[in-house]
């Protein structure tokens, strides 16, 4: 069985071989972006890298003894989705989703299609652009977070929070930094009280 570094270290040479689009980072040293950046995307055709990135981290999760690979039809905010599953007890699936706009997006879930962990690019216009190599990392990490683990959620009716051992993220109308640290003691196994109407998601990680 891999680790999980391990796997980003497969994911990355099977992603290498495919010659994807290459791009340096054209805000260097944390430049401000021009005006007219803004209303600008530069060869949109480029953002497929993170497709190809997912469908790399898709073929090597689903040759791991215990994890079972599915499409997923299409749905509201995707054209094409991935499933993909551990057997082992106490993890979340994750849902690698497709969509063609402008530019190619991915959607990174959990679960359902719609408990999302990241947009990306979030944006993709030209001021928004940091690179490739930022672009891939982005893609990587929010993967690892779920396949990683310990990883928990909590959404709420116009709330969101989160949290993982590397970083933690709320948005909407609670108290966020007491919503994350409700999170951090789900994933340690705590029996909490939830915040009315709230829906809680742990995942342990997949692989030791």
């Amino acid at each position: 069985m891999v680790t999980s570094t391990e796997l980003r270290t497969l994911v990355a040479k099977s992603f290498d071989e495919l010659d994807m689009p290459s791009w340096a980072n054209p805000h260097p040293d944390g430049a401000q972006p021009l005006d007219e950046e803004y209303s600008r995307v530069t060869e949109p055709a480029r953002y497929a890298i993170v497709h190809a990135r997912a469908r790399a981290w898709a073929e090597h999760l689903g040759q791991q003894p215990g994890v079972r690979v599915e499409p997923i039809a299409p749905g509201e905010n995707f054209d094409r989705g991935t499933k993909i599953a551990s057997a082992r007890a106490g993890t979340l699936p994750l849902l690698l989703l497709e969509q063609d706009t402008e530019h190619a997006v991915l959607r990174v879930a959990f679960a359902r299609p719609e408990l999302e962990v990241a947009v990306l690019p979030d944006c993709g216009c030209d001021a928004c652009d940091w690179g490739s190599e930022d672009l891939l990392t982005a893609v990587d990490d929010k993967i690892a977070m779920i396949v990683g683990g310990p990883f928990a959620a909590l959404r709420g009716p116009d709330w969101h929070a989160q949290w993982h051992p590397d970083g933690s993220s709320a948005g909407g109308s609670v108290n966020l930094a007491a919503m994350t640290e409700l999170c951090r003691r789900l994933a340690e196994g705590a029996d909490v009280r939830l915040p009315e109407g709230a829906e809680a998601f742990v995942g342990a990680r997949w692989f030791d």
